[in-house]
């Protein structure tokens, strides 16, 4: 059944004609035309597509750029009470910045089918709890085999600067800064004495060369450091850091951002939130507010939305709840495409529908944050996807056999 489930349909020239385009910058279209050629866009316009093009007919129809999971446990963690399904992260260890939870992704995981047919078509794959919890790496959910991360090519580190990561330092947040420091320190130290480090004529290092190497492309601003934070303090610790040590930051949780609105604009910190977790579920989150997503929008601060654990199939789910509380509609579809891929770097690839970028799109027989709205197609890379899934086959046979015993 596995193999079913990942067959792809391969077009050369796609034409989609008579459309409404959410451009994934909250801009919209109306009676577009968008050219597929490979895996790229090539055109974005009106009137027909060219001769030769294999044609839909998008009348009453709405495509928009695939969504992007921006912290995603698909593919490396499946069931949680099964550790041999579990690799997202290594329990009970502060300082793993060399970790990549990406080395177990597998793509053949029955979750990834159910994401994709809500249209999420790619996801960073997050390493779980520590202060430095490893480094993400960008994957499109194809579910094939072919499909596997870069590992060359990381796109993020995750860390925690809550009471999470207090916990793995000590008990107490000034353990917890103090030990980030430090590693930073010794990573830029590394970084200019990388010799004296491999003939073994070095100081002592709070970890070894490899995880040092991995922070690297923090330090040289390659790549962002997301960090779980709550708390308004824990926040605005967070931007005072990254600005201290130059590093990108973006925070990822936020449930008390709104009070520090306006450091993360000035600083130019996105914040990744879930709009339906917004409660006051600990002391880090007492002044948690349901428009949370309002809230930091109307400061200008950048807003990413996200989904918890396992339920990334609602990640449209939770851009309406955004909807519902105040935040505007363009926004949030574009916390759903293009400003996840602004956060991580990757908006020259992802996120809108812009010529030469990737073909990662979805057709909605609706408005794509109706939950009575389906996707109709599913593009990644240009590649049609087929959105069976598990549950959809199941179905399928327990109906024939239904039907098979009924007189």
């Amino acid at each position: 059944m596995n193999a079913a489930l990942v067959v792809s349909v391969v077009l050369s020239a796609l034409s989609i004609e008579h459309v409404r385009v959410e451009l994934g910058d909250g801009r919209v279209l109306e009676d577009a035309t968008v050219v597929i050629d490979g895996e790229r866009i090539v055109s974005v316009g009106t009137g027909a597509g060219p001769a030769g093009a294999t044609r839909i007919d998008g009348t009453g129809k709405t495509l928009t750029p695939g969504f992007i999971d921006v912290a995603s446990p698909l593919g490396i963690k499946e069931v949680d009470q099964e550790p041999s399904t579990v690799d997202e992260s290594l329990g009970g260890v502060a300082m793993v910045p060399g970790f990549r939870a990406a080395d177990g992704f597998n793509p053949l995981s029955m979750r990834i089918p159910v994401a994709r047919e809500e249209g999420v078509t790619s996801a960073v794959l997050a390493p779980g709890s520590g202060v430095l919890a490893g480094l993400g790496h960008w994957v499109p959910l194809t579910g094939a085999m072919n499909s596997m991360p870069d590992l060359k090519k990381p796109v993020a580190m995750f860390g925690d600067v809550g009471s999470g990561g207090a916990s793995l330092s000590g008990g107490a947040r000034g353990g917890l800064w103090l030990k980030l420091r430090e590693v930073v320190a010794d990573a830029r130290w590394y970084s200019k004495n990388k010799a004296a480090v491999e003939q073994n004529r070095s100081r002592v290092l709070s970890l070894s060369a490899l995880h040092l190497e991995a922070l690297l492309p923090v330090l040289e601003g390659k790549v962002p450091l997301v960090l779980a934070a709550n708390r308004a303090s824990d926040i605005l610790e967070a931007v005072r850091f990254g600005q201290a040590e130059k590093i990108r930051v973006v925070i990822a949780g936020g449930s008390e951002a709104w009070l520090v609105a306006a450091e993360l604009k000035k600083a130019q910190v996105p914040v990744v939130l879930v709009p339906s977790n917004q409660v006051p579920g600990s002391f880090e989150q007492l002044r948690a507010r349901d428009d949370l997503a309002t809230k930091l929008g109307e400061a200008g601060v950048s807003v990413v939305i996200a989904c918890n654990d396992f339920s990334r199939r609602r990640l449209r789910q939770e851009a309406g709840i955004a909807v519902s509380y105040g935040f505007a509609r363009g926004k949030a579809l574009s916390a759903i495409t293009l400003e996840p891929a602004r956060a991580l770097g990757l908006e020259k690839e992802l996120g809108s529908i812009e010529v030469g970028k990737r073909a990662d799109l979805v057709l909605w027989k609706g408005d794509p944050l109706e939950l009575s709205s389906v996707a109709e197609k599913v593009f990644i890379g240009g590649v049609e996807q087929v959105l069976a899934t598990r549950q959809t086959r199941l179905v399928e046979r327990y109906l024939e056999r239904v039907k098979a015993v009924r007189p």
